[in-house]
């Protein structure tokens, strides 16, 4: 379960910093649904421009705002107020004495949501000016993409793009470079490691996904790719190494990006 709550800007600065680990609120019906794994996405108030995502480790339940404070004053308070009642007087800025004593308060220990990145790997591999690409047969509407995949177990990149570019293709690809790396992100994300090749052997093989045809690079910009992959492939075979950053929608069209050198 995900959960939105807003914080100020000081409040968020310091847990963005490691430095606030416990959200204290009112525990209406919403926060009684919470529970420990849950996820809490806060965003930065009044701007709500900036987000930081934090997973609940500990609930704690209080009749009162006084017995929350006390509980953790010397951990959470002491070195920005005098005394207990002062933080009292700062919440009751938020919460009415009514709302307290009706729903008592809550406290949730939190710490970052670590974020697991579905990560993956391409290679463009270039031959007579023409690089080989993958014509999808049956998914993704019949578009072009370089051979490639996602990660196994134990594996680094470039144990990786190896091995799927032998399944998909039958070839063995030698000093390949790395390019570029590629961040997503619709409701999930990852990053694609962008690789690039002029050295391999082996014979071509058909491949399971779609048809593999070798693409004279100039036109290369003018297939139907993903948009993601057509926005980065201008940055191949450079000597620079460029970093983009998109943002998609379930469809994978791209709703904004940025591209880097680096």
């Amino acid at each position: 379960m995900k959960i939105v709550m807003r914080l100020h800007e000081s409040p968020f600065l310091r847990m963005k910093n490691g430095e606030k680990i416990r959200e204290y609120r009112v525990n209406d019906e919403k926060r009684q649904q919470i529970r420990k794994g849950d996820v809490i996405e806060f965003r930065k108030y009044p701007e709500e421009n900036e987000t930081i995502l934090m997973e609940v480790k500990e609930i704690e339940p209080y009749n009162t705002l006084e017995e929350a404070i006390t509980a953790h004053f010397e951990t959470d308070f002491q070195s920005r107020y005098s005394s207990i009642s002062d933080v009292v007087k700062s919440f009751q800025k938020f919460y009415t004495p009514e709302e307290i004593k009706k729903y008592g308060i809550v406290v949730y220990q939190v710490e970052k949501k670590r974020i697991t990145h579905q990560n993956a790997t391409v290679c463009y591999l270039k031959k007579d000016n023409q690089v080989l690409m993958l014509k999808f047969s049956k998914k993704w509407g019949h578009v072009y993409a370089p051979p490639g995949g996602k990660f196994e177990s134990g594996e680094s990149p470039i144990d990786c793009i190896l091995r799927e570019y032998k399944e998909e293709t039958g070839l063995t690809l030698h000093n390949i470079k790395l390019q570029g790396i590629s961040y997503w992100k619709d409701s999930v994300e990852g990053i694609i490691f962008v690789y690039i090749c002029e050295e391999f052997e082996g014979t071509l093989t058909e491949s399971k996904e779609g048809k593999l045809e070798w693409i004279d690079m100039e036109e290369l910009t003018n297939l139907e790719q993903f948009e993601q992959n057509k926005l980065f492939t201008p940055y191949l075979f450079r000597k620079e190494i460029f970093e983009g950053k998109f943002r998609l929608d379930n469809q994978c069209r791209v709703l904004q990006y940025e591209m880097r050198d680096q």
